[in-house]
């Protein structure tokens, strides 16, 4: 009998700050709903191969599995990418493991697009938003997690080097109205109507508004832009010969 095919929520990878205790978590789910592991042991492993946590015991409260790492756990650790979290779980009486990579940060990146940003473009979205939801911050969370993970796959650059967190505002913004009116209209089962209009116009606003991004960014890994007074473009530098990962932005620093 095959492994069943659990699905681990990973969006991104997981940012590991120094000088922060943090608990990282890894959501599992199967048919709409979280499994239920009855163990967790939780390895890391740095870009050398050198396991920092060897099998180490989780827990997991409300069936997530957790670990949370001591405040300077990572302060004499490289910063930057090529981590890998192990997480071996109990299910059913079967040991799954599941990967998640992650990187050694000074710090992360948060966006600055919230309800209030959204209401202050379409202002009937007060009013048009389903008694089901107390908020957008679904969409919102949506949005961010899809543009950081374009970003990485387009080789723009690593989020947490970027110093400038509004430089994605425009672009984050658009995106959240996008699946917000892309939602409704899917709701109201038209083939066509004012909301799927709005879907297209917010979507193609993205695109345009994600072409133009550029920000301060921390080639260093310091903490600090090299020079505050230069923005880098977003878009990919184009190799004609061999590559580095992620164009010219990835590396590691101690």
């Amino acid at each position: 009998m095959s492994d069943t095919p659990y699905a681990p929520q990973i969006k991104v990878p997981e940012l590991l700050e120094r000088g922060k205790s943090q608990t990282s978590e890894l959501a599992i789910y199967r048919n709409g709903a979280l499994v239920a592991p009855t163990n967790v042991t939780y390895t890391l492993i740095d870009p050398n191969g050198t396991k920092l946590e060897d099998n180490a015991a989780a827990t997991y409260p409300a069936n997530i599995p957790q670990y949370t790492h001591a405040t300077n756990f990572f302060d004499d650790k490289s910063l930057g990418e090529g981590y890998i979290q192990e997480w071996n779980v109990t299910i059913g009486g079967r040991v799954y493991t599941f990967r998640r990579m992650c990187a050694v940060v000074l710090r992360r990146l948060y966006p600055v697009v919230s309800d209030a940003d959204l209401t202050a473009t379409f202002s009937q979205l007060v009013d048009l938003r389903p008694s089901s939801l107390s908020s957008y911050q679904t969409y919102i969370d949506e949005a961010w997690y899809t543009m950081i993970q374009r970003m990485r796959n387009e080789g723009g650059g690593l989020e947490y080097l970027v110093m400038s967190p509004e430089a994605f505002r425009s672009a984050h913004q658009n995106l959240a109205l996008y699946y917000i009116f892309r939602d409704f209209h899917s709701s109201l089962g038209q083939s066509n109507g004012r909301f799927l209009d709005l879907s297209t116009e917010m979507y193609n606003q993205y695109q345009n508004e994600w072409k133009q991004i550029n920000f301060i960014y921390d080639h260093s890994h310091k903490g600090s832009s090299d020079n505050p007074n230069t923005r880098v473009a977003k878009q990919p530098v184009i190799y004609l010969s061999n590559p580095g990962r992620l164009g010219n932005f990835r590396g590691r620093r101690r």
